[in-house]
C-alpha cells in the first residue's frame, strides 16, 4: 500500500466530491441569474438543465466511490494510538498516558488516512504525537519537504474524509493536526441534547399544565362560574318560552320515529316465542335473539322517557300564574313518578331528612315548571350517578327575616366537575362527555324555567354524593 500516493479508486472520490460541490455552488450562482429579468437573447434553461445532468451524474459517481477500498476492514472502537504504532512502527511517537485516543469508525479508512499523513512527515523517523485533547483525538505529525507532486490532492483528501467523521484537518505552522470526535462523545452529545429536550418538553408541560389549570378553575368566586343565568341580557320569559317550544317540537318528532320501532321489536319478540315442537339449537338461538331484542327495548325505554320529558317541558305554559305552593308536595310527587326508573338502573332516591307528612316548604313559583326543574334534576342525578347509589334530596325552608327563599338540593354520586366547567356544562357549551358526564339538556331546561320563575340555579361539589364520594350538587334557590 502505498504511504504517500492516492490510489486510483481515492482520487476519483475525492474528485467526485470536489465536482459535486462545484455543481452546487454553480447551481446557486444560476439560480439567482434566472430569477433576475433575462438579459435580451439569453437563455439559462440549457445551462439549467446541463446542471442538472452534472448534479446527476456527480451523485452516481459519488454513490460509485462510497465504498472504502478494504471493505472487510473492522469497524466500530478503533484504538488510533495502537493503529499508529502498526502503521509506523519506527516513528517517534508521543502519547499522553491515560488519555483516550480511541475513535469510531472503519479500521481500514483511518489506517489509509495514517498512510497519507505520515507520508507528508519528514521521513521515517518523522515525530508523531497522539493525544485526548477535550472530546476529540488529535494526531500531529511534523511535516517534511513535498515529495510529491499530488501533496494538495492528498491534503484535500484528508480533509474531505475529516469532515465525513466529523472531525478537520489542518496545518498549524510545520505540523499536520488531524483531529477526529473521540469514541462515546456522539453518543454522550445525543443523550445531553435528549434530556435538554426532554426538559424542554417537561416546562412546556407544565407551562401548558398551568393554562389549562387557569382555564378550568376559572375566578374563585363560585356564583359568577357557576350559577345560572348567564349575562347575556335577554328577557328570561323569553328565552324561556323557545326553549319549551322547542322541546316540545323535538318531541313530537322523536315519538313518531319511535313508534314504529317500538311496534316492529314487540312484533319480533311475538313471532320468536319458542315453540313446543322447536329443536333444542333452535330454542337456544331464538332465547340468544329475544335477549337482544329485550336489551334494546330497555335503550329504547330510555329514550322514551327522555321524550316523555321533552313532551312535558313543552306543555308547559310560559304564563301560568304563580301561586304559593308546597315544594315538598312537589318533590314528593316528582319522586314516586321517578322510583320506577331508579330501580331499573339501580339507584334509589332518598329525601334528607325525611319530613313529616304535616310539614311544609311554600314557596311563591308557578306549580307546573317547579315539577318540571325537580324532575329534570332528579333525571339528570339518577343518569349521572352509578349503579347502587343514592340520589339525595333535601328541601330548605325560606331563611327567617326575608332572607334567601326555599332551596331544593339534589346530590348525585357522579364525577365531579372543574369550577371552570360548571356554567359551560350549563350553557350546553362543553362536550359533558368529557367530565364523564352524562347528557346535559335537562340541567339546561331545569336552569331556563327556573329563571323565568325568578329562581337562581347553582352547580357545587356534593359533600357526601350518598356516601359514595364526588359528585355534583345543584341547587334551586326561589325568591323569598
Amino acid at each position: 500500500m502505498s504511504k504517500g500516493r492516492l490510489t486510483r479508486q481515492e482520487l476519483g472520490w475525492l474528485l467526485t466530491q470536489e465536482a459535486r460541490g462545484a455543481a452546487e455552488r454553480l447551481r446557486v450562482g444560476v439560480t439567482a441569474l434566472t430569477q433576475a429579468p433575462p438579459a435580451p437573447g439569453a437563455d439559462a434553461s440549457g445551462v439549467d438543465a446541463t446542471l442538472s445532468a452534472l448534479d446527476d451524474a456527480m451523485k452516481m459517481l459519488s454513490s460509485l466511490h462510497s465504498q472504502p477500498v478494504n471493505s472487510r476492514g473492522r469497524r466500530g472502537r478503533i484504538d488510533l494510538a495502537s493503529l499508529l504504532w502498526e502503521v509506523a512502527p519506527e516513528a517517534r511517537v508521543s502519547i499522553e498516558p491515560g488519555g483516550g485516543t480511541e475513535v469510531s469508525g472503519e479500521e481500514s479508512e483511518l489506517r489509509r488516512m495514517l498512510h497519507v499523513m505520515l507520508g507528508h512527515g519528514s521521513g521515517t523517523g518523522s515525530h508523531v504525537a497522539v493525544r485526548r485533547e477535550a472530546d476529540e483525538v488529535v494526531l500531529r505529525v511534523l511535516l517534511g519537504p513535498d515529495s510529491s507532486a499530488t501533496a494538495d490532492t492528498e491534503r484535500a483528501w484528508l480533509s474531505r474524509m475529516a469532515i465525513r467523521y466529523g472531525g478537520r484537518y489542518e496545518l498549524e505552522g510545520s505540523m499536520a493536526v488531524l483531529a477526529l470526535p473521540a469514541e462515546g462523545v456522539e453518543s454522550r452529545d445525543d443523550l445531553a441534547r435528549l434530556r435538554k429536550e426532554l426538559d424542554e418538553a417537561r416546562k412546556q408541560g407544565e407551562a401548558y399544565a398551568r393554562e389549562l389549570a387557569a382555564v378550568w378553575t376559572g375566578s374563585d368566586d363560585s356564583v359568577s362560574s357557576s350559577t345560572y343565568p348567564p349575562p347575556d341580557g335577554l328577557p328570561a320569559a323569553a328565552r324561556c318560552g323557545a326553549v319549551t317550544r322547542l322541546s316540545g317540537g323535538i318531541a313530537a318528532s322523536l315519538r313518531a320515529m319511535l313508534s314504529p320501532v317500538g311496534r316492529d321489536i314487540s312484533e319480533l319478540r311475538a313471532s320468536l316465542s319458542p315453540r313446543k315442537s322447536s329443536p333444542d339449537l333452535e330454542t337456544v338461538a331464538r332465547t340468544g335473539l329475544d335477549d337482544r331484542l329485550e336489551a334494546i327495548r330497555r335503550k329504547l325505554l330510555v329514550v322514551q322517557d327522555f321524550v316523555a320529558e321533552l313532551a312535558a317541558v313543552g306543555e308547559t305554559d310560559s304564563g301560568e300564574a304563580k301561586r304559593s305552593v308546597d315544594l315538598l308536595e312537589i318533590v314528593r310527587t316528582e319522586v314516586g313518578t321517578l322510583e320506577a326508573r331508579g330501580a331499573r338502573s339501580g339507584i334509589k332516591i332518598r329525601v334528607d331528612p325525611s319530613p313529616a307528612e304535616s310539614s311544609v316548604v311554600v314557596a311563591r313559583v308557578a306549580p307546573r315548571a317547579a315539577g318540571i326543574v325537580v324532575r329534570e334534576l332528579l333525571s339528570h342525578a339518577i343518569a349521572a350517578s352509578a349503579r347502587g347509589s343514592v340520589v339525595g334530596v333535601v328541601v330548605q325552608a325560606p331563611e327567617p327575616g326575608g332572607g334567601l327563599g326555599a332551596r331544593i338540593v339534589v346530590d348525585d354520586s357522579g364525577t365531579s366537575l372543574p369550577v371552570g366547567a360548571r356554567r359551560a356544562l350549563l350553557t350546553l357549551e362543553v362536550e359533558p362527555g368529557t367530565f364523564g358526564r352524562p347528557s346535559s339538556v335537562g340541567l339546561f331546561i331545569a336552569a331556563e324555567i327556573a329563571t323565568a320563575q325568578g329562581a337562581l340555579l347553582d352547580i357545587a361539589d356534593a359533600p357526601f354524593a350518598g356516601g359514595a364520594g364526588g359528585g355534583v350538587r345543584v341547587t334551586v334557590t326561589f325568591p323569598a
